[in-house]
């Protein structure tokens, strides 16, 4: 298993209880990889952890949705943790 750390659009997320995948593209956040899936969380939602994403439904973030996704909240702006660092 190889660790990382870094957000990531996803829909299909299988969970121990079952099938938690969403009906349109969401952002996700990843901790570990195996050969065939992203390990992590949805960022929003119930808080299900040790989700899997398949890789072949998984992907990384647009420059557009890095842009979408840096505000979150009313808080201060984060940084994203992404493949291609722009910020």
């Amino acid at each position: 298993m190889k660790k990382m750390n870094k957000y990531m659009m996803a829909t299909t997320a299988i969970h121990k209880l079952g099938d938690i995948s969403r009906d349109e593209i969401d952002i996700c956040y990843v901790h570990n990889e195996t050969t065939t899936h992203y390990i992590g969380s949805w960022v929003t939602g119930l808080g299900f952890v040790e989700v899997l994403f398949p890789k072949e439904t998984t992907r990384d973030l647009t420059n557009e949705e890095i842009e979408k996704y840096i505000q979150i909240s009313d808080g201060p702006a984060i940084k994203l943790k992404v493949d291609n660092d722009l910020y």
